[in-house]
């Protein structure tokens, strides 16, 4: 099932693409990005619009957005945003559910511009785990003989390979990119060999925005108190956010790892566990670095109430009691 959005009435639905080839996962300009938004019966509610080319925003290359105002008009219901972009020759599409929400209702994806920002930021720190390559995976086929699995989830938009016994074929299938699922317009023969060569997503936009909330709020915490959101916070926490966030990546994924499918990313159980001291370590030095800065960054708001000066320790010209009574007597 496609990823789920969650949005209320008069938000600003902020929506985001990356482009990469594929399966090596580089970064890639689509001139042509469009995104739309269709509602139930086929409905057309924003016409295909272009996407903004966030590499000015963001310092990324592929990196694209577009910002849709939701009517506070809009019925209650589960939309479709349908984004579209080329990647070297190849078309791709890609859905993703956007369910509205009464207008006033608190959601979790209201995510602005300047979050969607730190997102792409957090992206530079995990940025591999964003863009995993996955070269001449054999799908596993169903029961009618025209849908294969492939075992990775969101796909990002890149020119795919898709096999057919050895051959690479450009048409007469479609592509579920976020369940990775290869559909084919007719049965192939039980003796068919698909392959598929793609480049996955490890986190989607939630654990992301999930990530710098958490950290934001073991921030708060640290004294002085605070209160901050990821709208308000101050410039100058952005850095130590991302130690954060990247340290609650790694703490996700080093779970993930402990389980049977995850570790075939690394080769299986012994693969994976190298893999896991690795990350361990990694994990480690984050949680130290963020702990001292995110103390560090508060120390920077303390108030100075006030300045206490004591007299019993002033170099000679000060006035401490021993420097008197040396001075009076005539001492040295």
């Amino acid at each position: 099932m496609p990823e789920m959005l969650i949005f209320a009435q008069g938000q600003i639905a902020t929506l985001t693409a990356t482009f990469v080839t594929s399966p090596d996962g580089i970064p890639v300009e689509v001139p042509d990005a469009t995104i739309q938004v269709v509602g139930p019966g086929g409905m057309l509610v924003l016409p295909p619009t272009p996407m903004i080319y966030g590499y000015i925003h963001t310092g990324i290359v592929g990196f694209y957005w577009y910002d849709w105002a939701i009517p506070n008009s809009l019925p209650l219901n589960i939309y479709t945003v349908v984004i579209t972009g080329t990647v070297m020759g190849v078309p791709n599409s890609h859905q993703i559910f956007l369910k509205v929400v009464p207008a006033g209702t608190r959601t979790l994806a209201s995510a602005s511009q300047r979050a969607i920002g730190l997102i792409a930021f957090l992206e530079t720190y995990i940025g591999r785990a964003q863009r995993i390559p996955v070269y001449n995976e054999v799908a596993r086929r169903n029961s009618n003989q025209n849908a294969f699995q492939l075992s990775w989830p969101r796909w990002n938009y890149g020119n795919h390979e898709i096999r057919l016994n050895g051959k690479i074929v450009n048409t007469g299938y479609t592509i579920d990119m976020d369940t990775a699922l290869v559909t084919f317009s007719a049965p192939l023969h039980s003796t068919d060999r698909v392959e598929a060569s793609y480049n996955f997503r490890y986190f989607n936009q939630l654990d992301e925005l999930r990530f710098l909330s958490d950290a934001l709020t073991q921030i708060n915490l640290e004294a002085p108190g605070t209160n901050y959101t990821l709208e308000n916070m101050p410039d100058m926490y952005a850095g130590v956010l991302m130690l954060g966030g990247t340290k609650n990546a790694l703490r996700q994924l080093l779970f993930d790892l402990n389980f049977q499918e995850p570790s075939t990313m690394f080769g299986g159980r012994d693969g994976a566990k190298d893999a896991i001291a690795g990350f361990t370590a990694l994990k480690e030095n984050n949680e130290k670095e963020f702990e001292r800065d995110k103390k560090q960054i508060k120390r920077a708001f303390w108030p100075k109430i006030a300045s206490t000066v004591s007299p019993e320790y002033t170099l000679p010209g000060g006035r401490s009691r021993w420097f008197r009574y040396l001075f009076s007597n005539n001492i040295g």
